[in-house]
């Protein structure tokens, strides 16, 4: 039989370790697997960072676009070209940047708080399996599955 248990991040699963270790199952018919985050926390700063470029970069274009389409405008405003240009641009940067940082910025990828972190499986006899269910379950085991080997 195969028994699968998902844990908390806890002493718990320390502790349950030994007691099925205790019942005679050896360290090599266990294996503990740990779920990483997706994605790592190294790339969310990178991620952060390259929006805030791109945002820029849009702004920039914006800001281009109109400063130019303000001063051809501005030629037949009171207030003239230059100044007409110079607020166009100064809108359109802030426009831009808003815009495609709102539409581009992604969700928080959290794990559910609820979900397990941290995987138990072990293999053992059949006789053994109700016996190591019922260490999983003391030591708070989030969930437990068997499966006999194939």
């Amino acid at each position: 039989m195969i028994i699968v248990g998902t844990f908390q991040p806890s002493i718990e699963i320390e502790r349950a370790l030994s007691e099925i270790e205790e019942l005679g199952i050896l360290p090599e018919e266990m294996m503990v697997l740990y779920m990483d985050e997706f994605p790592p926390k190294s790339n969310k700063k990178k991620d952060s960072a390259d929006l805030h470029v791109s945002s820029f970069e849009i702004g920039i274009a914006f800001a281009t676009g109109l400063a130019v389409i303000g001063a051809s405008v501005g030629f037949k405003l009171v207030v003239g070209p230059i100044f007409s240009g110079i607020l166009a641009a100064i809108i359109g940067f802030f426009s831009g940047y808003c815009l495609y940082y709102l539409f581009h910025r992604k969700k928080k990828n959290r794990m559910h708080p609820s979900m397990p972190e941290i995987i138990v499986l072990i293999q053992s006899s059949k006789e053994d399996a109700p016996t190591i269910k019922e260490i999983l379950w003391r030591h708070k085991a989030q969930s437990i599955g068997m499966r006999k080997r194939m």
